[in-house]
């Protein structure tokens, strides 16, 4: 029994050895690792507490009072998040650094050796009181609402002080588009104190005041062609008082090809399609279905444009004035069309056109059978229609009505014939007339349905290529 204890006894020995050689090992270590660490922390909480300890943050950083504090101000844009253009509206990510100088958080650099910038809260210090003027709601503090933080900033040696803060705005754009789908935009960021007039804080653009973030989303609508900043100063003529601005512009170009391909071009085939109406023969009611069609067709693009522009926009834009042109084209054609439908319709015309219209109609029909009329066969047609005038007993210069020609056939006639059959060969010479005041007037309805085509069609083409080769 004595002999079992004894060797318990050793065993227990044994291992407090071990544990206390295993301390004296692992404790030396850890204190080499952190002795520097600890020295900057010190340093840090003593220079913390030596420069917050009497520190006032609700004046301003100035050692005479009669001193504006110098604020440079510069935006990073990040991203275009959205627009909407029927709310005037700009959503976008930017981060603003501001600058200045605080002497009451300088420190001596050979007193403090290892702190290089001191971190401290934006809360307690004092900071400008900028804002954004044109925004619409709420700004929110990105470090705030997703780090779940306040922000901070870092302070140097000789009292300069850095603050960055990333803001996502939602900023009031006013749209000009007059030049839809072609349109450039110009949305501006305007910042200012609120409280401090410029003889108490005065804005400087820093260097570099407005860039780009290497991060930048390129958007799928819009491309972002510059963005710049200049200062500006507000004036308050009641209270007398100046305030300083800085006004950033964000240009945006819109990418157009989306809309080219999805209501220009679209809309341009609709139109062409409508002018092929003075081709369809114009017996019957196809030409009006036609065109009825395409300016309700026409009239749901109109819907569509009036979903993007501002309903308050004092200019029309430039994709609606092309619809507009093209609605009243078909207001045109759709008149026009309904007359002759009529004019074709009917068997008995008793005003004729006039002879030289005729003659022009036949050349401009000649023209669209063969290669093209020349002069002869103008004054052919015209010298025709003089002997046609001079043989025709029931035409006068003065008129070709059915109550004229019959006065003068009867006032012409040897008074010794058979007046009933007179009368009934002078009717029917009136039938022939009519009959061929139809044909005359159907001619130039040929002539003018080949007119109006052509200039409708190269209209149309001229003003859509012109569009496309102005802003491509």
């Amino acid at each position: 029994m004595a002999i079992l204890q004894f060797f318990l006894f050793v065993i227990f020995f044994d291992s407090a050895i071990l544990k206390t050689d295993g301390e004296r090992n692992i404790v030396p270590k850890v204190d080499s690792i952190d002795t520097e660490d600890e020295g900057r922390d010190r340093e840090e909480d003593v220079l913390h507490q030596k420069l917050l300890h009497s520190y006032k943050k609700h004046l301003r950083p100035v050692l005479n009072s009669g001193e504006a504090v110098h604020v440079n101000v510069s935006l990073l844009l990040t991203n275009v998040i959205d627009i909407n253009e029927k709310h005037q509206s700009l959503t976008t990510l930017l981060w603003m650094l501001t600058e200045w100088y605080d002497p009451f958080l300088s420190w001596n650099k050979t007193e403090f050796p290892s702190v290089t910038y001191l971190v401290v809260g934006i809360d307690q210090i004092w900071s400008p009181d900028l804002m954004v003027y044109n925004v619409l709601g709420n700004t929110i503090k990105v470090a705030g609402e997703f780090l779940g933080k306040s922000e901070s900033v870092s302070v140097l040696s000789s009292g300069k002080v850095h603050h960055w803060s990333p803001m996502l705005l939602n900023l009031f754009c006013p749209m000009k588009m007059d030049m839809f789908p072609f349109d450039v935009q110009s949305c501006p960021v305007i910042l200012s104190p609120w409280i401090y007039d410029n003889a108490q804080l005065k804005l400087y653009p820093a260097k570099n005041a407005a860039r780009f973030g290497n991060l930048l989303d390129r958007s799928k609508k819009w491309i972002v062609q510059d963005f710049t900043a200049e200062k500006s100063v507000l004036r308050d003529a009641e209270n007398n008082r100046s305030y300083d601005q800085m006004h950033f512009s964000i240009s945006l170009k819109r990418k157009s090809t989306f809309y080219v391909l999805n209501l220009l071009l679209p809309c341009y085939f609709i139109s062409i399609i409508a002018c092929l109406c003075y081709v369809i023969p114009p017996q019957g009611g196809d030409r009006i279905n036609l065109l009825l069609t395409t300016f309700l067709s026409i009239v749901v693009f109109v819907l569509v444009v009036l979903e993007i522009v501002p309903e308050e926009s004092d200019t029309l834009p430039l994709f609606s004035k092309f619809l507009l042109s093209v609605m009243l084209m078909n207001m045109f054609q759709i008149l026009y069309c309904t007359v002759v439908c009529g004019l074709n319709n009917m068997d008995k015309i008793r005003i004729g056109p006039p002879k030289s219209f005729v003659s022009w109609a036949k050349c401009i029909t000649s023209c669209m059978l063969s290669s093209c009329c020349d002069r002869s066969t103008v004054v052919g047609s015209q010298q025709e229609n003089i002997n046609t005038v001079t043989t025709n007993p029931l035409e006068r210069p003065t008129g070709n009505t059915m109550e004229t020609e019959i006065e003068f056939t009867l006032l012409h006639e040897n008074s010794e014939g058979d007046i009933p059959a007179k009368i009934a060969s002078t009717e029917d010479n009136q039938h022939v007339v009519l009959e061929q005041n139809i044909k005359e007037w159907r001619i130039i309805l040929k002539a003018a349905d080949f007119l109006l085509f052509m200039l409708s069609f190269l209209g149309l083409t001229g003003y859509f290529l012109g569009v496309l080769l102005a802003y491509y």
